[in-house]
């Protein structure tokens, strides 16, 4: 079954049965682009208390992803996102906005992806509040015992919002509904909402409360992610300082003891916000060296180069007509060190004009060579 690629795409499970066994893969379905009015998107989840403060994303403009990133940091897989989905988007990564909703079933990575214009247009409306796609109102139920997929189902008028138990999750509309079930194998499906199609087999649980979510991640990541929130105490370190500048120059005019004991009391204040936020900096700096060093924090960590530069390698390698065997991998400082095993000196004398040819930085280490194998270290640089 082939289904056009489009900007955005959502999982639907499917059973293949191959002697006598199933083993499930997953198939995209295209995500509508239209707008959803303000009213269709089931913001009644959110609980009372956060509603002035959370914006949400109709389900039909954000595609849910569970997949495994071998990295290991939350920076580190954020970073891997646009490698590991470029796949599952059918334009410039450029246009697709990447988000992270943490650990799902089995340990995965819960991605969002999301046009980028239409994040913008939620930030031009308004740019403080946390935005959280509609699948994400509803907490993902948990699998069955022998890992078949479980869904849960919110229906309110002729529309249906669903997640399932792997943390992914779509709208769609009533009629179309059965089809996606079906498609899908057939999981265990729980109502929540009105009642379903009857060409559905559900189990009805209307009686009782919606399982909602009541914390949220927000999508508001990478270069939409808020300010850190450095300006108040930086307000206060500053008037700290001013403070204690004016405390220690009236010290001549008024009573020296009292002005003293101000004095010391600003400068434990300020020493206080400065260990917060800048430990081993001290009020006894200059005011712009502070600044200075507080800006810095605010600043977007540099991306890693780390999977571009092995990207390059591999391909380069992957030319030779003798397989080039990894040993050992080492990553410091944007410099990629390999130990590597070929048939013989000659192919690893190959590889490294490969690389070299590809316009990598290139140094070879100890080589040996002993029965059909030949071993060198290789360093390169971008």
């Amino acid at each position: 079954m082939e289904i056009e690629k489009t900007v955005l795409t959502q999982k639907v499970t499917l059973p293949d049965i191959d002697g006598g066994g199933v083993e499930m893969h997953s198939l995209t379905q295209p995500v509508e682009q239209t707008d959803m009015g303000a009213a269709a998107v089931f913001s009644d989840l959110v609980p009372q208390a956060l509603r002035q403060s959370i914006s949400v994303i109709a389900a039909e403009h954000v595609a849910l992803h569970a997949l495994d990133l071998p990295v290991r940091s939350a920076r580190q897989r954020f970073q891997a996102l646009p490698f590991a989905l470029e796949d599952a988007v059918g334009c410039g990564l450029e246009q697709v906005h990447f988000a992270l909703l943490g650990t799902g079933a089995g340990g995965k990575s819960l991605a969002a992806v999301i046009d980028a214009e239409t994040v913008e247009r939620f930030l031009d409306e308004d740019p403080h509040k946390t935005l959280v796609p509609e699948q994400c109102l509803l907490l993902p139920p948990e699998a069955r015992e022998d890992g078949s997929p479980v869904w849960i189902a919110y229906r309110r008028a002729d529309r249906v919002l669903v997640r399932a138990s792997d943390g992914t999750g779509f709208a769609a509309q009533v009629v179309m509904f059965p089809g996606l079930w079906h498609a899908a194998g057939k999981p265990r499906l729980e109502s929540y909402g009105a009642p379903l199609p009857d060409a559905l087999v559900w189990t009805d649980c209307s009686d009782q409360p919606v399982p909602h979510a009541v914390t949220f991640v927000d999508i508001r990541q990478g270069r939409h992610q808020p300010p850190r929130g450095y300006a108040r105490p930086l307000k206060t370190l500053v008037a700290c300082l001013a403070l204690a500048a004016v405390a220690h120059l009236g010290i001549a005019v008024f009573d020296t003891d009292a002005q003293r004991a101000i004095a010391t009391g600003l400068r434990a204040q300020a020493a206080s916000v400065l260990a917060e936020h800048l430990p081993g900096a001290s009020p006894d700096d200059p005011p712009g060296l502070i600044l200075r060093q507080l800006a810095d924090l605010n600043q977007p960590q540099r991306g890693s180069g780390f999977l571009p530069l092995m990207q390059r390698t591999s391909g380069a390698l992957s030319l030779q007509p003798a397989a080039i065997q990894f040993r050992q991998l080492n990553w410091t400082a944007d410099i990629l060190r390999l130990s590597v095993e070929a048939p013989d000196l000659a192919a690893l004398q190959r590889a490294e004009a490969d690389l070299n040819a590809d316009g990598l930085q290139v140094s070879v280490g100890s080589a040996s060579a002993d029965a059909g194998a030949a071993r060198a270290e290789l360093t390169v640089r971008p």
